[in-house]
């Protein structure tokens, strides 16, 4: 005859173990995907509480509204002769058609393709606020796939002759 006490307690142990098991590695997976703070955790991370990410914007960025970009200033510049940026993009598949400013002179340098080298000018000096829009550039796309366009070296040369440089970014559309 079996013995059924025997196969209770070797069925109770195996049981046992199988929780003791299940409960390590649920343990050992909450810790590394959820209370873990290193860099792995901050790239999976996705939640409600995060999801807010605040952007500290360049100096001169671009905005899209439709087909149009805006230059953008994020600070204030006092006492501006003249504005210089270069305008990075594919010209394989991005056109521009159209650059204008009420504000200032537009003096096309250098229009190769790949880049527009652009400087804005006046006869007298300007101030630039936070938030004001510098230039308006219109432009098209031969085929609906996601673009560049970047600004580099971007500087202005104030009433004194003094020359500062700008932070820049670039927008994708």
């Amino acid at each position: 005859m079996k013995d059924f006490i025997k196969k209770y307690q070797n069925h109770k142990l195996m049981t046992n173990i199988n929780i003791i098991l299940a409960s390590l590695i649920l343990a050992i997976f909450l810790n590394f995907f959820v209370i873990d703070s290193t860099n792995i955790w901050q790239s999976l991370k996705t939640s409600i509480l995060n999801s807010k990410v605040w952007e500290e914007k360049a100096d001169l960025y671009l905005q899209k509204i439709d087909n149009e970009l805006f230059l953008v200033a994020n600070k204030n510049m006092n006492n501006l002769d003249v504005l210089s940026l270069s305008l990075i993009y594919n010209p394989d598949n991005v056109s521009i058609s159209e650059i204008r400013s009420e504000l200032w002179e537009i003096a096309n340098l250098w229009n190769e393709e790949w880049i527009k080298t652009i400087i804005l000018s006046t006869d007298k000096a300007k101030n630039i606020t936070r938030w004001e829009r510098i230039l308006k550039i219109v432009t098209s796309k031969k085929e609906e796939k996601s673009e560049n366009i970047n600004i580099v070296n971007a500087n202005f040369t104030d009433s004194n002759k003094w020359q500062f440089l700008l932070s820049t970014s670039g927008i994708t559309f």
